[in-house]
């Protein structure tokens, strides 16, 4: 579907990403319903890497979700550029993007949403409130802000994010909330989504490889640790075999696991370290 995205942006290393229609939604003739976002500029001469996956909820209450997932990523990485920009304190910046970044993007996102809805030939109809309407772009939102001493994580919504170490070591952020059922996810579309933003900051690692997926390739497996050991072999694969060989196999991997797993659509992006990124 997407071309493989394989891009070099030091100091932060090797980008690898892929976005792909799941098999179900093919045979339902239906889009692709995730969306990615990657872009890396120089802000008070420090390099800074903002990146973004999305995952629109589908289904027929959920008949807009691609572009909610694509709004989602266009206005997360906007705003994490805008807040690096605005706050030159790291304290301040990381304050700020605990505490408001997801009360503003949700302000952002609901007015690209209904600007979108007016846009169109057919909308809406008026008298139809926007909470409605936003219902239809509903959405989950994933991201990353790298700068080169630490990084910045927040989530909403299902996803998986995972640092790898070196030595094969694995970590998850943000777990499953064990008080949502089966397929329920947060969402951007919600009231109050703001509380539930969840985030995370570390020192940036030497040798730490980084992994952003949407829930349709970590539901193609098992168990979440026949997905970790999926993750674990992705980082072997890519000191073993190289970035070029990997950015070009992404693409059919995923199409096999939807195929023989989840059938959903997937996106993920692998953040690998080279030489001279540290």
């Amino acid at each position: 579907m997407d071309d493989p995205l394989h891009q070099s942006w030091p100091p932060f290393g090797e980008l690898l990403g892929a976005r792909r229609r799941g098999a179900a939604h093919i045979r339902k003739n239906s889009p692709c319903q995730d969306a990615l976002q990657a872009a890396h500029r120089q802000i008070r001469g420090q390099p800074v890497l903002a990146l973004a996956v999305a995952d629109g909820h589908g289904g027929s209450q959920y008949d807009r979700s691609e572009w909610g997932a694509r709004f989602a990523v266009e206005e997360s990485v906007k705003l994490l550029f805008e807040f690096v920009v605005e706050f030159s304190d790291p304290r301040q910046l990381l304050n700020n993007l605990r505490i408001d970044f997801a009360r503003i993007l949700r302000k952002n996102w609901r007015d690209a949403v209904l600007n979108h809805d007016k846009s169109l030939a057919a909308p809406v109809a008026e008298a139809v409130d926007s909470h409605t309407i936003m219902r239809r772009y509903g959405t989950t939102l994933l991201t990353l802000l790298l700068q080169p001493e630490w990084v910045f994580a927040g989530q909403l919504g299902d996803g998986k994010l995972v640092r790898i170490q070196a030595d094969g070591t694995l970590q998850e952020l943000f777990p499953a909330d064990p008080a949502l059922l089966g397929m329920e996810t947060h969402s951007l579309c919600s009231e109050g989504c703001d509380k539930l933003w969840q985030t995370a900051v570390w020192s940036r690692q030497a040798r730490e490889t980084l992994l952003l997926t949407t829930d349709g390739l970590s539901d193609s497996f098992a168990n979440n640790d026949e997905f970790h050991r999926f993750a674990g072999s992705l980082h072997t694969l890519l000191s073993e075999q190289g970035t070029d060989y990997i950015a070009e196999q992404l693409p059919h991997w995923l199409d096999r696991y939807s195929q023989e797993g989840s059938g959903d659509d997937m996106t993920l992006l692998l953040l690998f370290p080279v030489e001279d990124s540290v």
